[in-house]
């Protein structure tokens, strides 16, 4: 059972008490290799509890068949519960392991959600007290909590357990998966291209995702074999599902525009993607850990987070921080481990002052404690080629830990775009709609873009960009030429309400608290449209 290895070290070592995480979905894959191992390694059998029979445990044996994985005989009777609840079934089931002569390997899964229930004090106790006894005596027998509902060990019991997790498949066996079992659906061979491009498409999913993805994909996938692109889109766009319903958005190419300006985080940008390469490792340079970029809403934090996946050459997860909140510790450990399976990989946290509020306001938060440790021990620990970009728009709602040096390899403060950026970003977005605009086009004059320019002072990117797309907009209404030029620019640009008006206080103080910290992410205006210098003495 190469996924849980260690498994029979911890046994060999006398831990008498074992927990594994897997998804549901892996249940029969990892009761069938507990069977295939524990039977071989300590030749005891192995018995199953669960709350659909929580009158028996059943003992297991496997058959041969792909189709008949798991055989459930009888075992011993637990006896019926005093009362009908997951907590007094539990217990039940506990105490007769405690009391029994008999001997073997006792499968219980989802132990720790019945200890939500009004006896989990005891269920927490009863676990210390036969691992103790258990040890003591030298007995024969062994407990494995079975964890596929997503629920934590109580902190009370995560100090005396081991707690394993099925890992993800890494290249060499998702290879073999794939070369082994998709000919079983298309009854021929597959190549060795296919296979290693089905295999990064696979990449961050388990097993049993891999094989109905690819029996989607062959059902999809018309003309095959000899449609491999097809089948390789197919393969991906069910991962993509896939990772959603773990609140998670795979974009395996950011389809996004470049920006204009932020000259000096597109340098880092450049580096980073040259300390990802082979030549570097050779150097013993480290591995990029990622930045981040802090600023007022709408000054392209996010579009800048695409665009550096873009330029890695990296595809973008993206993960909701609400749902790390609404989650915990528990899923914030399972989505990095699936984030590093999937490497290399932009990680994007939009928004992540979010996940530290509570412990502003209250004080103290033990949830949003738990996570931050699990946070900073990955970003100081992390060997594996994923580049974290995290946007804010508060950095001192964030705690000290985080921003130290050598959790991020720099912090960036994206402000409001100056005079030379405007022109660029005016320009990137003009040039969608009016052809004068495109390969470095320009339809104004400069004395025309020193007006616009003056006018769009303390703008933000996205202002910008909603100025130009209303007046493409308002030409195609009138049925005018797509000809954008400075009068409805001007006209477009009265309609608009910056930010920066609307909540003026707010956004200097982000930008004087960030300014301390961060380094700038644009290098200062030196155009021919930069405003002029001014002093107490005029220009």
């Amino acid at each position: 059972m190469n996924h849980l290895s260690k498994l029979n070290k911890l046994l060999d070592s006398g831990e008498a008490v074992i927990s594994i995480v897997v998804p549901v979905r892996e249940r029969q894959n990892v009761l069938r290799s507990l069977y295939d191992t524990l039977t071989f390694h300590l030749t005891l059998p192995v018995y199953l509890w669960n709350l659909g029979d929580p009158e028996h445990f059943r003992i297991i044996e496997c058959g041969a068949s792909d189709e008949e994985r798991v055989v459930l005989l009888d075992g011993f009777e637990v006896g019926a519960a005093a009362e009908v609840t997951p907590g007094s079934n539990a217990l039940a089931a506990l105490k007769s392991i405690k009391n029994s002569d008999t001997n073997g390997v006792f499968i219980l899964e989802n132990i720790p959600s019945c200890m939500q229930e009004r006896e989990g004090a005891i269920l927490r106790q009863l676990l210390i007290n036969i691992s103790s006894d258990i040890t003591a005596q030298k007995t024969s027998k062994f407990l494995i909590l079975l964890v596929t509902d997503e629920v934590e060990l109580p902190a009370s019991l995560s100090g005396l357990i081991e707690s394993l997790e099925l890992p993800y498949p890494d290249v060499s066996e998702l290879e073999n998966l794939i070369s082994t079992y998709l000919p079983t659906l298309i009854g021929a061979t597959v190549g060795a291209d296919l296979v290693q491009s089905l295999a990064t498409a696979a990449a961050g999913l388990h097993t049993e995702d891999i094989k109905a993805g690819l029996r989607q994909a062959v059902l999809d996938s018309d003309g095959f074999p000899g449609n491999d692109v097809s089948l390789v889109r197919s393969l991906l766009d069910y991962k993509i599902n896939r990772f959603r319903s773990f609140n998670l958005n795979f974009v395996p190419e950011p389809n996004v525009h470049d920006f204009g300006g932020l000259d000096n985080l597109k340098r880092f940008i450049q580096d980073a993607k040259r300390d990802f390469q082979t030549d570097a490792r050779a150097a013993n340079i480290p591995l990029p850990k990622g930045c981040l970029l802090v600023g007022s809403p709408g000054t392209g934090k996010t579009l800048a987070a695409n665009v550096s996946a873009r330029e890695l050459g990296f595809p973008l997860v993206s993960i909701d921080t609400g749902a790390i909140v609404a989650g915990g510790v528990m899923y914030l450990k399972r989505l990095l481990n699936r984030v590093e399976a999937c490497a290399p990989v932009v990680l994007y946290f939009d928004e992540l002052d979010k996940l530290f509020t509570a412990l502003t306001v209250s004080g103290e938060d033990s949830g949003s404690r738990h996570i931050l440790g699990i946070l900073l021990t990955w970003l100081q620990d992390k060997r594996s080629a994923v580049f974290v970009v995290a946007t804010l728009n508060r950095l001192d709602v964030l705690p000290p830990e985080l921003t130290r040096v050598g959790r991020f390899d720099e912090i960036f403060y994206v402000g409001f775009p100056n005079a030379f950026e405007r022109k660029q970003i005016i320009s990137l977005h003009a040039a969608r709609f009016d052809e004068r605009y495109r390969d470095g086009g320009d339809s104004l004059t400069q004395q025309e873009w020193k007006i616009i320019l003056n006018k769009t002072v303390n703008c933000t990117g996205a202002e910008l960009a909603r100025m130009v797309e209303k007046a493409a907009r308002s030409l195609f209404h009138s049925g005018k030429p797509m000809v954008i030029d400075l009068p409805i620019l001007l006209q477009q640009r009265d309609a608009i309400v910056p930010l920066y008006m609307r909540d003026t206080d707010r956004i200097l103080a982000i930008e004087n608290r960030a300014r301390g910290f961060a380094q700038p992410a644009s290098s200062p205006d030196c155009s021919e449209y930069a405003p002029p210098i001014k002093s107490y003495w005029g220009d």
